[in-house]
């Protein structure tokens, strides 16, 4: 046979198209001399066993050529993995898609007032994270669509991982202060996040965070725009804020398990405790935060997450001080809650939750909150949190105020994203009952 060296050692190392444009002209000398060979009546030259290896080699090549060019162009990688992906053949270019639907019902009865009920689209969330260049260049965009239309930007950030367990995040993100706000609303044991939560979490926020996290210890410092403060141009509200956020784990749970405040069949025993400060400053005008209406506030809160085979236990306290013109205003709020597994699908929980805004008066509530809650979660499909069904019912115990009252004090317990109200001057009981399903992606 014919055939080169030559030819053979470009197939070996060439590029795709030069290996495809070689192996046709071998097939071509191929068939030629398989042409030849049958014209041929001496048996020296070919035998019928000869023939067939040659057709076989033929094949074989015309299937490579075909596979070869199927190919050319085409070496990404898709599946299903914690979310739909699309990566590089490399993995050094990845792109996952993950979504949550909540949809929810209410019913709120406050004393005094008509009761209210109704449907709601808490949360339509699209996001979109990977990494790009190589595994450490990371990245998130996450949008969610309001209740009343529109939509906003949650998370986009950009993020770097360092070898030694560190990482620096520029962009926009959640605060790292409170650990119930911290965790995912997907991932929480009640239908929404508490009243304290409301009143004290910085929610999305515009700056720079650096990291590092080794097996038993992570730390956080961010250096923010403050409290609220996503999707703003620069220098409108000139503020400084930042936080540092330290925890500690113990026991076997990892820190993915700790990623939820549900139970798990089968998790394994493990503590959390976890420490933050905050401080912010504003140039002019004032922000509402931590039931107060002030330029400046410190805050810190100490929490505790411990979960083992079946059930979890979460407690934490925050405080925070705000100042304006000299006039300062104190106030705190603690949680507790637990849940127990009664099945492998069917998780029983209970919530208390309590907090004070100092010295305070409202023409219309009180200066103290307090709530009890009781409810369950069920999965269809057991340890997969994909599709979740959520009731609980709660009873606040003092009359809850909202907005502006003595001093800089702005109480900011209820929304309509908790479900809680305005209580009437002189009425002090409420129960509020939800429903909620939710799908993850």
């Amino acid at each position: 046979m014919s055939i080169s060296i030559g030819a053979l050692v470009l197939v070996a190392v060439g590029g795709q198209d030069d290996q495809i444009k070689v192996l046709q002209e071998m097939v071509h000398e191929l068939r030629e001399e398989v042409s030849e060979l049958k014209n041929e009546k001496s048996d020296l030259w070919i035998t019928s066993q000869r023939a067939d290896e040659i057709q076989s080699l033929v094949q074989n090549i015309l299937s490579d050529a075909d596979s070869r060019y199927a190919l050319q162009g085409n070496s990404s990688m898709a599946g299903y993995d914690g979310g739909a992906y699309v990566s590089s053949a490399d993995g050094n270019w990845k792109l996952k898609i993950n979504g949550q639907i909540q949809v929810r019902w209410l019913y709120n009865n406050a004393e005094g007032q008509t009761s209210q009920h109704g449907f709601d689209q808490r949360r339509t969330k699209i996001k979109f994270s990977g990494h790009v260049l190589d595994p450490t260049w990371t990245f998130k965009v996450s949008t969610t669509w309001g209740r009343a239309g529109g939509s906003n930007t949650e998370d986009a950030w950009i993020a770097k991982q360092f070898d030694d367990g560190s990482w620096f995040k520029f962009g926009q993100f959640g605060s790292k202060f409170l650990r119930e706000q911290i965790v995912s609303s997907g991932a929480q044991l009640a239908v929404e996040r508490s009243m304290v939560n409301t009143a004290f979490s910085y929610l999305w926020t515009q700056g720079v965070e650096l990291g590092w996290s080794n097996d038993d210890i992570r730390l956080t410092a961010q250096y923010t725009d403050g409290p609220g403060q996503s999707n703003t141009a620069a220098l409108t509200n000139p503020t400084d804020a930042w936080n540092i956020r330290a925890e500690f784990r113990f026991g076997d749970s990892s820190w993915k398990d700790f990623n939820a405040l549900t139970s798990k069949s089968g998790a394994k025993e493990g503590l959390l405790l976890g420490v933050a400060y905050e401080n912010y400053s504003r140039n002019t005008g004032t922000f509402e935060y931590g039931n107060a209406n002030g330029n400046k506030s410190s805050g810190l809160t100490v929490d505790a997450s411990l979960r083992g085979d079946g059930w979890n236990m979460f407690a934490y306290m925050v405080e925070a001080t705000a100042k304006d013109a000299g006039v300062k205003q104190d106030s705190s709020g603690w949680l507790v809650q637990g849940g127990y597994l009664i099945s492998n699908n069917v998780e029983l929980f209970a919530q208390y939750q309590s907090g004070q805004i100092d010295n305070a008066t409202f023409a219309q509530g009180s200066n103290d909150m307090s709530a009890i809650r009781f409810g369950f979660n069920y999965w269809p499909n057991a340890g997969n949190n994909s599709v979740k069904w959520t009731t609980d019912i709660a009873w606040s115990q003092h009359s809850l105020p909202d907005g502006g009252g003595s001093g800089i004090s702005s109480a900011d317990w209820v929304t309509t994203g908790n479900g809680w109200r305005q209580d009437l001057a002189g009425e002090d009981s409420q129960m509020l009952l939800r429903t909620q399903l939710q799908v993850l992606f």
